[in-house]
């Protein structure tokens, strides 16, 4: 499953943002806000009550959606099991949620189990959304209104995809821009023929980027956070087998009263000790796309490769370093290489300095945010040459979470990077105390 975390929003901006994405000529008092917690939290009552009214329907009554303490605005959104006095754990195989057909907006017809992507399933979700109240799924339309765009690179400002493939070194560095930088136009707009003007199919194709299973948009399912760590991941999905069958989401482990309910959205990539009857979804994306994905950077473990180019005379053909990043008992971390990827001396040179440029890079920062980075004088500027001031258009800047994402990758870079050097230098040392 692909997720986002949920909103923390006012009833009165719901009904703001509710309005500018519905069609014209929609009324707004079809409009109805979000389900909310005593703080203003969605909690998703109403989308779980619409889930059990149908006969194939099932959410576990243990089930919540929220933060993980509610009112308090730094703790996680997503599922949890409630802690009120009496709640039973869940058990391994236990049923978290059994979503209908009749309820999850995929392709249609055209559904088949091993296809992993799909244009019906943008062009079914794009007329959910216009349809708005009078979609048949109304409770997950009203959700997934609620959300906001920009979250991944390739919906970025033009200013932070620049400043990001300036992180990455023009293409030195994964994730490479094939993969993000014009994914909307490349795949929707060429792939599927799509409508450049039309912004609630730039609105859904994100949506399914981030929040899909394979081609399969599952109310409830996708709120689950993502975790690879053995200790946290506690579930397993089922996809429906056939069309008309249903979604299974089941605990693959006990889950206490307060524990939050963790997804794999990269459950099958190399390094995740899962058994590979679980890797029925092509959930194989290692950490760099993860990010291009979601717009996060996954906690350990971390899978990662990088490619030292083609100056590497001595591999004829694959010039790649791939390896798992894990945390050991001790908290340290260590570097597990694929067959045939450790680096060479060539490649721990490069390594060394791609770091140094990052490093270069980030003694920059406080200069760099000054320049890049949008300010409320620059929004005032922008508003007020938008409403028709005088001057030019102030030069586009990219967002703040923009800006703090790519650092917090910078970051991960840097990390990887380092362990990987490290642990090179390691092996080579141990090589040769045993060639003594």
């Amino acid at each position: 499953g692909r997720s986002r975390p949920t909103l923390n929003m006012t009833t009165t901006i719901l009904l703001v943002f509710l309005l500018l994405l519905l069609p014209t000529g929609a009324s707004s008092d079809a409009t109805i806000p979000l389900s909310v917690d005593e703080y203003g939290d969605y909690d998703g009552k109403d989308l779980i009550e619409w889930i059990n009214s149908h006969p194939q329907g099932f959410v576990h009554p243990s089930v919540r959606i929220g933060r993980e303490r509610p009112g308090d605005p730094t703790s996680m959104n997503g599922l949890y099991l409630k802690s009120d006095p009496g709640t039973e754990p869940l058990e391994e195989d236990d049923i978290i949620a059994r979503i209908p057909w009749d309820f999850i907006i995929g392709p249609g017809d055209s559904y088949h189990k091993l296809r992993f992507e799909s244009c019906d399933e943008i062009r079914n979700l794009v007329a959910e959304l216009k349809l708005g109240e009078a979609s048949t799924r109304a409770p997950y339309v009203r959700y997934l209104l609620s959300q906001t765009n920009g979250h991944m690179p390739g919906d970025w400002t033009e200013a932070g995809k620049e400043f990001f493939s300036v992180v990455l070194g023009k293409g030195e560095l994964p994730p490479y821009e094939p993969t993000w930088r014009n994914d909307f136009e490349k795949d929707w707009i060429k792939g599927c023929q799509g409508d450049p003007n039309d912004p609630m199919e730039k609105f859904a194709y994100y949506l399914t980027f981030s929040r899909d299973e394979d081609t399969l948009m599952v109310p409830l399912y996708e709120m689950a956070n993502h975790s690879n760590d053995p200790d946290k991941l506690n579930t397993l999905s089922y996809k429906p087998e056939k069309v008309g069958k249903p979604f299974r989401f089941i605990a693959s482990k006990t889950i206490n009263p307060g524990d939050q309910i963790y997804n794999s959205y990269n459950r099958c990539n190399p390094c995740s000790d899962v058994d590979y009857k679980a890797c029925e979804t092509f959930s194989r994306q290692r950490t760099p796309e993860l990010f291009t994905y979601f717009g996060f950077v996954e906690d350990l473990p971390q899978n990662w490769e990088f490619d030292a180019g083609p100056e590497d005379s001595s591999d004829d053909e694959d010039t790649a370093i791939e390896f798992c990043l894990e945390k050991n008992d001790s908290g340290e971390l260590d570097v597990y290489w694929f067959a045939d990827k450790a680096p060479n001396d060539f490649d721990v040179e490069w390594l060394l300095e791609e770091i140094q440029r990052l490093k270069d890079l980030r003694a920059n920062k406080d200069k760099l945010v000054k320049t890049l980075v949008q300010s409320d004088d620059d929004k005032a500027e922008e508003e007020e040459t938008e409403g028709g001031g005088k001057g030019q258009r102030p030069k586009q800047k990219m967002t703040r979470f923009e800006w703090d994402s790519i650092w917090t990758y910078h970051e991960a870079l840097v990390r990887a990077m380092n362990a990987a050097v490290v642990a090179a230098v390691v092996d080579e040392d141990d090589e040769q105390g045993d060639e003594l």
